[in-house]
């Protein structure tokens, strides 16, 4: 046992301030050959009389036995005088370090009873290091489980993770040996060897230390070998003949619990001069406790799918016909009951699709002229009667173009009165014609003056537009302003999924919900399914245009809301199933099973 530095320093320290006219104490340590070695603990660090110290620690060490020196000069040029007392410390009869101390002259019986007071506090210093040893043990041990946990984790396989702790626990325990063996079927097969990658698992070594394995998992218990006295009408002839093959002195074959009893087993071996101990036993026990398990999930986690499969349902055929697990039994005749009520009972099908409502005519108004806009008395969402009007375009420059050629008409008629007082036939002809183009291009434009005024083609609710922000803005010919539609005539648009239009077509029937309207169902029936896929919101779909049997008052283009088509009867077991079959379906077949 070695005394640790910390623990000798504050021993030192405390027999320094512990005993009055104590100069300065050093303890050395002792190595493997029985020599002085590294020093431990120095008080106070700095100070004279260190080759003293050093040189009567030797001498104690030699005779093995404390000793008293009086009157000892040292310091600069020896000019002080100093008592001195040197003594092994002992732990279990054995010395592990070498006391010593100067002090302040004093009388040999005072030395003497210091001496004593020094060999009494070693055995302190022997208790001490053993309760500091023993936390040390616990706390590398813990570290070991905690390194041998990471370790199995991380091992990509059983093979990899039982190699790796065979060679912990060998490094750990100091063994020669270690091998792991699972249960395979009724016999143990070797897993791994500790510090050999590979091995022929038809050699004699192998099939003795499998023997050895299957004889302590035979009868559930540890076997040691040389035998303990409480191990006596234990059968451990595998485990003699192993001691013949391999020639080591000590074997040890601990059982690797599972969740169903032990699965495994490890064998560990080394020479006679070191066999297991009681602790040594306890310890390994302990970590087979643990590794036992963590080793069994990952080889359960290796396993194919289809022994999964296969022990999934062995498990369930166990809990169902054995005497236990009532829960289990009456969820599966729930659950048989409960199927059979799904292939047998019929129900409505439905299909489901978000809904919209349009106007079955669509009026658009266009600006028909170049121009700005002047006033927009209707946005989106007003109703509007035929006539009314709907924006206005800014006509004063048609106003001025209008006043323009009506002056270059008066003027042209005065012309052509003059003409006619004169009777000059050519010159009138030519003037009529002037009079007439001009009028011609009056008409233009006044006609172009009443088509700013932009009117409501019928009575209805304009669905679009809004130019009330807009005033001032310009407009091109041809560009859309408005959209009107009836307020007597509507159209539902239903968006059905591509995998549900199997049985959509014309004439079927269903309902609708509109999502301002919660409170009423309305009928509709299907008039034409519309052939082309639309792509939107990352789905695709088909437009079904659908009439309502007795549209509301209250309905307005542009409401949405929810509709199901009745395709027809099916049993509830489909009904609920069958989407999610033809999308597995389809998924097969795109990978080519």
């Amino acid at each position: 046992m070695q005394i640790p530095a910390d623990l000798a320093q504050s021993w030192l320290t405390w027999q320094c301030q512990a005993v009055p006219g104590i100069i300065r104490g050093v303890i050395v340590a002792i190595d493997d050959e029985g020599l002085l070695g590294d020093v431990l603990a120095f008080h106070p660090e700095e100070g004279d009389g260190r080759s003293l110290m050093m040189d009567y620690a030797y001498i104690a060490l030699k005779d093995g036995k404390g000793l008293v020196k009086t009157r000892l000069e040292y310091g600069p040029d020896n000019k002080r005088l100093c008592d001195l007392v040197a003594c092994p410390l002992l732990i279990n009869g054995k010395p592990v370090a070498v006391m010593s101390m100067i002090m302040a002259v004093r009388s040999e019986q005072q030395l003497k009873t210091l001496l004593k007071l020094v060999q009494w506090a070693g055995v302190w210093m022997k208790t001490l290091a053993s309760v500091h040893q023993q936390r040390t043990k616990k706390r590398n041990t813990g570290i070991f489980f905690l390194t041998l946990a990471k370790s199995i984790h991380e091992q990509a396989s059983t093979q990899a993770a039982a190699m790796d702790m065979a060679n912990q626990l060998a490094d750990q325990f100091s063994c020669e040996r270690v091998s792991i063996g699972f249960r395979q079927g009724l016999s143990i097969r070797l897993q791994a060897f500790s510090h050999v990658a590979t091995f022929d698992p038809r050699t004699e070594l192998v099939r003795e230390i499998e023997a050895a394995m299957e004889e302590a998992l035979d009868q559930q218990i540890t076997l040691v070998m040389p035998l303990r006295e409480q191990d006596d009408g234990l059968i451990v002839r595998a485990h003699e003949d192993l001691l013949k093959q391999a020639g080591h002195g000590a074997i040890c074959s601990i059982p690797l619990p599972g969740r169903n009893g032990n699965f495994g087993a490890i064998t560990l071996e080394r020479n006679s001069h070191h066999p297991f101990d009681d602790d040594e036993l306890a310890l390994i026990q302990s970590q087979a406790g643990f590794m036992g398990p963590a080793m069994e999930i990952k080889q359960w986690e290796e396993r194919s799918l289809w022994i999964k499969l296969l022990d999934t349902i062995e498990d369930w055929s166990s809990a169902l016909m054995g005497p236990d697990h009532l829960k289990a039994k009456l969820v599966s005749v729930f659950a048989v009951v409960f199927l059979s009520c799904l292939v047998f009972i019929q129900g409505a099908y439905e299909v489901t699709a978000p809904a919209a409502i349009e106007g079955s005519v669509r009026q658009i108004v266009i600006a028909p002229l170049d121009g700005y806009v002047k006033k927009a008395p209707v946005i989106a969402g007003d109703k509007v009667k035929k006539g009314q009007l709907i924006a206005k375009l800014d006509d004063r420059n048609l106003q001025l173009e209008l006043q323009k050629q009506l002056s270059g008409r008066n003027k042209i008629e005065k012309e052509y009165q003059e003409a006619l007082a004169g009777r000059n036939r050519v010159e009138l002809g030519i003037l009529r014609a002037r009079i007439d183009q001009v009028s011609a291009d009056i008409g233009l434009i006044e006609g172009k003056i009443s088509d700013t005024e932009l009117l409501a083609p019928y009575d209805g609710i304009v669905i679009s537009g809004d130019l009330s922000q807009s005033i001032g803005k310009p407009v091109e010919t041809g560009q859309v302003l408005f959209e009107v539609s009836p307020l007597n005539s509507y159209r539902v648009i239903l968006e059905v999924e591509d995998h549900d239009m199997g049985g959509i077509r014309a004439g079927k029937k269903g309902h609708l919900i509109i999502a301002a309207l919660p409170q009423s169902t309305y009928s509709l029936a299907v008039e034409k399914v519309i052939p082309v896929a639309v792509s939107q919101g990352g789905k695709n779909f088909f437009r079904v245009e659908a009439s309502l049997d007795k549209p509301p008052q209250e309905l307005l283009p542009g409401m949405r809301g929810v509709a199901k088509v009745e395709i027809g009867e099916s049993s509830l077991l489909w009904i609920w199933t069958h989407s999610m079959v033809d999308r597995i379906r389809l998924w097969i077949w795109s990978i080519g099973l």
